[in-house]
């Protein structure tokens, strides 16, 4: 299962980061991207999980992870220029 993240940009603003992280997560994605395109102005970048970086803590009573941060790469663009295409129709 990929974790995907839909970056929401307004006017060349940034509105917001979804992130995604389910078996029907492209599904989600995709009505997201077609109600989106509709509107002016907005773009959309689609990025999904390429690994993560951790911060861990050794002390004698063991291992423990303190934070955690999930790495996000370019997905291809026709993932979400599917979603765009049919918003258009």
């Amino acid at each position: 299962m990929n974790t995907y993240r839909l970056v929401i940009k307004r006017q060349g603003a940034l509105v917001g980061n979804l992130d995604f992280a389910s078996t029907t997560a492209l599904d989600g994605i995709r009505d997201i991207a077609r109600h989106l395109a509709a509107a002016d102005g907005c773009t959309l970048e689609l990025q999904v999980e390429s690994g993560q970086r951790r911060l861990l803590e050794s002390t004698p009573e063991g291992i423990r992870l303190l934070a955690a941060e999930v790495l996000f790469r370019a997905a291809p663009r026709a993932l979400l220029q599917d979603a765009c295409a049919q918003a258009a129709l």
